[in-house]
C-alpha cells in the first residue's frame, strides 16, 4: 500500500520533547524519522512548522543525511520562502521531489508562486477539509491532496471526523491522487483504498515506537 508518514516531533514517545528547544530535540527527532524511513513508507512529510526558515532547513538537511541509505523520499513541508533560497543555494539534484502545503500556508501563496514550482519540477499537494477545498486545490492546479480527517483521531479528537463517504465523494470528483489521512490504522486503510484514495497517510502510527503496525500497513 501506498503510505505517506508525517512527522510531528510532539509525538516523539519522550513527552517532555514537546517542551524542549529544537537543538535538544533534533538527533533525537532525527533519529525517529531513520527509524520511519527503515520501514520503507513511499515519502514522509516533514512536518514542523512552528520552526523558523532557518532551523527548518538544518532540519531538512540533517534528515537528508541520517536517511541517505533509504528509498523513501522527504516531502517538504510550508516553509516557501525558505525552500527558495534553498533551491537558490542548492543543486537542483538536491531539491526536493516534492511540497505539501497546509491550507495556512497555501492561503498565502499566489497563482505564480505556484507556477514557479511547477517549472522547477517540484510537484506540491494541498489540504482537502470539503467539497470547497476540492475546488481551490483544483484551480491550484494541485498534484496531489489529502483528504482529511477520515477517521476519529486524537490529534483532531474534538472534530467529527468526515467519514468513508466524503472520501468517496472526493475521490469521485478529483483526478488527481487524493491521499487519505486521519486515524488510519491496518484495519481500516483498505476501506480507503476501496473509496477510490490513491494511498494513505499517518502521522500518529508514524512516530509510535513500535513499528509493528506501520510495518503492516506498508506491506497490506
Amino acid at each position: 500500500m501506498r503510505v505517506i508518514c508525517i512527522t510531528n516531533h510532539d509525538l516523539l514517545p519522550d513527552q517532555k520533547m514537546a517542551e524542549m528547544s529544537y537543538k535538544a530535540w533534533r538527533d533525537t527527532y532525527v533519529d525517529a524519522i531513520d527509524g520511519i524511513a527503515a520501514c520503507h513508507p513511499e515519502a514522509i512529510v516533514l512536518r514542523e512548522k512552528l520552526l523558523s526558515g532557518i532551523d527548518y532547513t538544518n532540519l531538512y538537511e540533517a534528515v537528508l543525511r541520517k536517511t541517505a541509505a533509504e528509498d523513501t523520499f522527504i516531502i517538504w513541508h510550508d516553509h516557501f520562502e525558505a525552500l527558495r533560497l534553498y533551491m537558490r543555494f542548492h543543486k537542483k539534484t538536491q531539491w526536493p521531489r516534492a511540497v505539501f502545503f497546509s491550507g495556512r500556508e497555501a492561503g498565502g501563496l499566489s497563482s505564480s508562486e505556484m507556477k514557479e514550482l511547477k517549472q522547477a519540477g517540484i510537484s506540491y499537494g494541498l489540504t482537502c477539509h470539503s467539497l470547497v477545498d476540492l475546488e481551490d486545490v483544483k484551480r491550484a492546479d494541485a498534484d496531489y491532496m489529502m483528504a482529511s480527517h477520515i477517521y476519529q483521531t486524537n490529534c483532531k479528537r474534538d472534530l467529527k471526523p468526515k467519514g468513508i463517504d466524503f472520501l468517496s465523494e472526493v475521490c469521485h470528483d478529483s483526478e488527481i491522487p487524493v491521499i487519505a489521512l486521519g486515524g488510519i490504522a491496518p484495519d481500516n486503510a483498505m476501506a480507503c483504498i476501496d473509496a477510490g484514495a490513491y494511498g494513505v497517510a499517518v502521522m500518529s502510527l508514524a512516530m509510535k515506537e513500535d513499528k509493528e503496525d506501520l510495518k503492516q500497513l506498508i506491506s497490506m
